[in-house]
């Protein structure tokens, strides 16, 4: 299995070098449209764009972090092939020695190169521009790691409960959909909040939490101004933002939408 992953990352090589000439590239978010057994050769995505035979598939059922234990099951996939049409893969399961696992239906998937996922934790300082790949995904433990702009040093991203929150990116408030750019995050501006996370895509980063997902990510954001949001797609109610004052949003996946702690 080791030398079969230093082959794939050796094939992948040249997917890093050409991320790195134009800045950090997000990792492709789906999810499954079908749940998963542990023996499963094949799987079924919400899409298949970006798919092609090679690629890794990182399946999050949003429960790990912490501890270097597999608390939430996460496993990557090796695509064996894709189909002319359709939304099922052929998979080799465990790659990179991660454990095979039943996986729920609506399973958040992260996906690219083998050079884009990792086996440690990262360390020290970072820079978001001189990063290939976000968010940066530890296979051994399943967590994922964001590079915050705010301090240039690495923050837990979503599901990763293995340290304390720390600020990622300002985001400003946009009159329809925002996009959180991790757990915790500054909001700037006053304009009103329609959803979090766009309609289209499998949430911010790969967190889950559209109006149709079963599984999202909680966060909290750090109010810059007053802006406001509405009952309208995932959020569960209109309320409005004081400046300074942190709110949360805990996702509710009995109606799959977002609930503010005031």
């Amino acid at each position: 299995m080791k030398n079969f992953t230093k082959t794939l990352m050796g094939v992948a090589l040249f997917f890093l070098a050409a991320s790195a000439s134009f800045g950090q590239t997000k990792l492709t978010a789906t999810s499954l449209s079908s749940a998963v057994t542990s023996s499963a050769t094949s799987v079924t995505l919400g899409s298949v764009t970006g798919v092609t035979a090679n690629t890794i598939l990182f399946i999050e059922d949003g429960t790990s972090g912490g501890s270097g234990q597999y608390a939430g099951r996460p496993e990557a996939m090796f695509v064996v092939s894709v189909p002319a049409s359709g939304t099922t893969v052929q998979v080799q399961r465990g790659y990179d020695q991660t454990p095979p696992a039943a996986h729920i239906s609506g399973a958040v998937v992260l996906l690219g190169p083998a050079s884009a996922f990792h086996e440690n934790e990262p360390t020290g300082s970072c820079t978001a521009t001189a990063i290939g790949y976000t968010p940066y995904v530890n296979l051994r433990t399943g967590n994922q790691w964001l590079c915050s702009t705010i301090k240039n040093s690495w923050v837990p991203g979503w599901f990763n409960v293995s340290a304390p929150a720390g600020v990622s990116a300002a985001v400003a408030s946009v009159a329809g959909a925002t996009n959180p750019s991790g757990p915790l995050f500054h909001v700037t501006g006053t304009n009103a909040i329609t959803a979090w996370g766009s309609s289209t895509t499998v949430g911010p980063l790969g967190a889950g939490g559209s109006h149709t997902d079963v599984i999202g990510a909680s966060f909290c954001v750090i109010p810059d101004a007053a802006f406001t949001t509405t009952a309208t797609n995932n959020i569960a109610k209109a309320s409005t933002a004081v400046a300074n004052q942190v709110m949360c949003f805990t996702f509710d996946q009995t109606n799959s939408k977002y609930v503010a702690s005031y």
